[in-house]
């Protein structure tokens, strides 16, 4: 007898890993952004293009406040992935107990 394949929880449980592995790719895109911007710029007054003690502070700030969030983000996105794949390990073991069990 062939198993029951429970198609929509194998589709809920991939796009549950696949909305995880794209937030993952979302903070990498802007990591990579954050750390290829010159320093200068995040450093430099736009008022005067020149650095000062308030700029330097302020661009240090946006800097910490940016790694910090994409840290975050990192990490939801991994256990949102991770969510997903238990979610497909699960469904899979629900269709052999119900294969070894004859339904």
């Amino acid at each position: 007898m062939k198993p029951h394949r429970d198609w929509l929880g194998r589709l809920v449980a991939l796009l549950i890993t696949l909305l995880g592995v794209g937030l993952m790719v979302g903070c990498f895109y802007l990591a990579y952004q954050q750390f290829t911007t010159p320093p200068r710029e995040l450093m430099n007054n736009p008022s005067t293009n020149q650095p000062d003690l308030s700029s330097i502070a302020t661009g240090v700030w946006a800097s910490l406040r940016a790694i910090l969030l994409l840290l975050i983000m990192v990490i939801a996105g991994g256990m949102i992935a991770n969510r997903g794949v238990g979610l497909y390990l699960n469904v899979r073991r629900a269709e052999m107990e119900d294969a070894g069990r004859g339904k």
